[in-house]
């Protein structure tokens, strides 16, 4: 999954395309071709890290240095395992990489990366209520903080006093940096009427003294999951909030006048929310993809063009990454799932 989705992320590059195309991998196949005129892009797909590495998440410096983020698990025994954190680098847009730095004082499981206008460096993660080094008795999620490239990090536990006590906390994958330089990071209770909570910071993550609760409208009745868990935050030039979240496991919230074709987690799917009030109430806007489709990203791509990635995990054919085009409006975005899937 992680080479294919460098190729999806460095492949439209012009200056390294010729590289690229030399390459004799297999190329990324469009799918239902519409905007994009050849039926395959040329890439390199380039394996990187060591087995076990997992779920990575990737930004780029402001230096051009590319940063990726994995973890990996191992049993300890005693019904216990202990999770690790590993950054890897690469000064030549992925085609060659470091060996890997270990980060043990990053606590907490599926680590993603955000980054800031001016550099600053975030990662969101949670800390299994089994791991070794969970002194909570429940999963309890993170944030930590870098000011210098990843080198070193400062961490906090991001646990609302409004939750219930004892409740395993997700957060939204990403902090979210605002048009008047602001921050913002989604936390949620994963549990039955779950929940959520907005901390904000305007001192570039050293603080975070706002904290509002979220109210999202029409989430069904008995729903038992997280709402802003593993969420992608997005924010429209209108300043209009969007969120897209992953929903759904066993049928709970399945799309109107179907019925969920799995019965886990791997069939869960994903829809859009937004706020006009910043980020206070929150209505449904649509559904986005079909099931199977998960850890979704939106990165602007230049002249009003977006590109989403997402995972198809469960349900349709070649599990991996994919990405569709779209398109930036005032208030929001538009992609068209049917048609140009890497």
């Amino acid at each position: 999954m992680l080479a294919t989705a460098l190729a999806v992320i460095t492949g439209g590059h012009a200056d390294i395309a010729p590289r690229l195309a030399r390459a004799a991998d297999a190329p990324i196949v469009v799918r239902n071709r519409k905007q994009i005129a050849g039926k395959t892009i040329p890439c390199r797909r380039i394996a990187l890290g060591q087995p076990e590495d997992y779920k990575p998440s990737i930004v780029q410096l402001p230096s051009g240095e590319l940063l990726l983020v994995v973890f990996s698990g191992e049993r300890v025994g005693g019904g216990k395992i202990r999770e690790i954190t590993r950054l890897y680098r690469s000064k030549d847009l992925g085609l060659t990489w470091s060996a890997p730095e270990l980060k043990p004082e990053l606590l907490g499981r599926e680590p993603y990366l955000s980054i800031t206008r001016d550099g600053t460096l975030f990662i969101t993660g949670h800390l299994l209520s089994q791991d070794i080094r969970n002194t909570f008795g429940f999963t309890s999620s993170f944030l930590h903080r870098s000011t210098d490239a990843g080198r070193t990090w400062t961490s906090i536990r991001l646990q609302p006093r409004s939750f219930r006590k004892g409740k395993t906390v997700l957060t939204a994958r990403n902090v979210i940096e605002l048009a008047d330089g602001s921050l913002m990071i989604g936390i949620s209770e994963h549990a039955p009427q779950s929940r959520n909570v907005f901390w904000k910071s305007t001192d570039g993550g050293k603080t975070w003294p706002e904290r509002f609760p979220a109210r999202f409208a029409d989430v069904p009745a008995n729903y038992p999951y997280t709402i802003l868990g593993e969420a992608h935050l997005w924010q429209a030039r209108s300043g209009r909030l969007h969120a897209i979240l992953r929903v759904g496991s066993a049928n709970s919230w399945p799309i109107k006048g179907t019925k969920d074709p799995g019965n886990n987690d791997q069939s869960e799917r994903m829809l859009t929310y937004t706020s006009a009030d910043g980020g206070h109430k929150w209505t449904f806007v649509d559904n986005l993809g079909k099931y199977g489709q998960m850890y979704p990203s939106v990165a602007r791509v230049g002249k009003g063009r977006l590109l989403l990635t997402f995972t198809q995990r469960a349900i349709a054919a070649q599990l991996g990454v994919r990405a569709v085009l779209g398109r930036e409006t005032r208030d929001g975005f538009r992609f068209d799932m049917a048609h140009d899937e890497l």
